[in-house]
């Protein structure tokens, strides 16, 4: 995925044993949150809730008007938000074309893809809209064969004044988030503090789930979505790990995932909220209440409303942003918190993990 100046980066990470990333993961966590603690100060906008470009602003009616123009988004905007994201993914040493490239023309994924697909899933109206600058959203091979890529790409945004890999930003992104999580299991389940099974809801090519999974190496961890594309890709890059035996990849639906009752110690969700209209999102909370034990922990991150990087976005950034989430408006005007605990949750509370990002987390009550 990355040019030369990084591929040392990824060889050593690739190399690291389980065992290794057990005894150090505490440690691990402890510079990523020093890191990002340094970082975020003064990031959070405490008196004003949301970004003005988005909700019932007047300048977000004004961007969606822009979007909903067919002409505008077809022909400048969706090639606009593309050629962006690509282009600057590039020139910070992700071989975005090459790795699609390589990977639309790897036999094995076909397989992997009928291994996988559930032919028989009906899919939410809302999962069929163009989102990602994608026409079919995530269900294509150009979108799956591009995601990673645009993962790096994204952590890279988080520290754009640091000289850092891409590997480096995703490390610590992910990092971050799961020692969030291991802080909050050891307040709340001080007797539980490793689980045994944990979903990672909306996994897209897995990168979220193999982060996870290795911060908790004793579990089970299942790698659910909707995209068959995405999960054929995150089937195929497990081969390659040594500990691939610890995760399965399961076609399946958040909001209804076929799981028992309180059968799941950890339900994630990493990045997927800011896709979903807010039924979706609560349908997600139901669901998750649903399968945790109780104890169960629930946590998800995505971008912070109240995040003084995300407010202060360029009108260029924000109009292409919009553009490829159509559920933005939704995302950034609903109060996930409170909605946790309308849903039966409690311990529920978020923190700033990075610039740009808020993790969520809470309980089932025991």
């Amino acid at each position: 995925i990355f040019s030369a100046s990084s591929s040392s980066s990824s060889s050593s990470l690739k190399t690291t044993t389980t065992t290794t990333r057990t005894r150090n993961r505490k440690m691990d966590g402890m510079k990523a949150r020093s890191n990002n603690n340094t970082t975020n100060n003064n990031q959070i906008v405490e008196d004003k809730l949301k970004p003005d470009w988005a909700g019932d602003d007047i300048l977000s009616k004004a961007v969606d008007a822009a979007i909903s123009n067919k002409f505008l988004y077809e022909v400048i905007m969706k090639p606009m938000a593309r050629k962006t994201l690509i282009d600057t993914a590039e020139k910070n040493g992700i071989k975005w074309r090459e790795v699609a490239e390589e990977l639309q023309k790897d036999e094995r994924l076909q397989a992997k893809f009928n291994e996988i697909e559930i032919s028989s899933m009906e899919y939410p109206e809302y999962y069929l809209k163009p989102f990602h600058a994608y026409t079919e959203g995530n269900l294509c091979w150009l979108a799956a064969c591009e995601a990673e890529s645009a993962t790096y790409s994204m952590a890279l945004r988080v520290y754009p004044k640091e000289r850092i890999t891409a590997m480096e930003a995703q490390q610590r992104l992910r990092d971050s988030y799961t020692t969030t999580l291991r802080d909050h299991r050891e307040k709340y389940n001080a007797t539980n503090v490793e689980p045994e099974v944990i979903v990672d809801i909306g996994c897209s090519v897995g990168m979220s789930t193999r982060y996870i999974s290795r911060q908790f190496p004793s579990a089970k961890t299942i790698g659910m979505d909707l995209s068959p594309h995405m999960l054929a890709v995150a089937s195929l890059r497990d081969e390659q790990e040594t500990d691939s035996s610890q995760r399965v990849w399961v076609h399946g639906k958040g909001e209804d995932t076929k799981m028992a009752d309180n059968s799941v110690d950890v339900v994630s969700l990493a990045f997927v909220i800011h896709e979903c209209p807010e039924t979706a999102t609560d349908a997600l909370m139901k669901e998750a209440f649903r399968i945790l034990r109780p104890g169960g922990t629930f946590i998800m991150t995505d971008n912070n409303p109240q995040s003084a990087v995300i407010q202060k976005l360029p009108p260029a950034l924000f109009t292409l942003m919009k553009s490829t989430e159509p559920h933005s408006n939704e995302y950034y005007t609903i109060n996930v918190v409170n909605m946790l605990k309308a849903n039966g949750f409690e311990h529920a509370h978020q923190e700033q993990t990075d610039p740009r990002h808020r993790t969520v987390l809470a309980s089932k009550p025991l």
